[in-house]
């Protein structure tokens, strides 16, 4: 039982430490693709706030492979919606 606990632990402390680098792309992405989206619709020439990064939905059949194109295409939409 005692094996199996720390089994659990390390693995969930691994998972963790993980997470935020996986998390990090979609995120840099977003911001990149919120600011892109938000100039374009407003015609401004400055950087909005970013609001906070959303978390990461399952990607679809037509999403991209990449985290960073992932969180990029969502940030833009959203800009370009709160942009305009």
């Amino acid at each position: 039982m005692k094996l199996i606990k720390k089994l659990f632990f390390t693995l969930m402390l691994g998972l963790v430490g993980i997470s935020p680098v996986i998390a990090s792309e979609f995120c840099n992405g977003f911001e990149r693709g919120y600011i892109t989206g938000y100039k374009q619709a407003s015609g401004s020439g400055f950087d909005p706030f970013v609001p906070f990064c959303p978390f990461q939905p399952m990607k679809k059949y037509n999403d991209p492979d990449s985290d960073f194109e992932h969180g990029y295409l969502i940030g833009l939409k959203k800009g370009m919606h709160e942009g305009g």
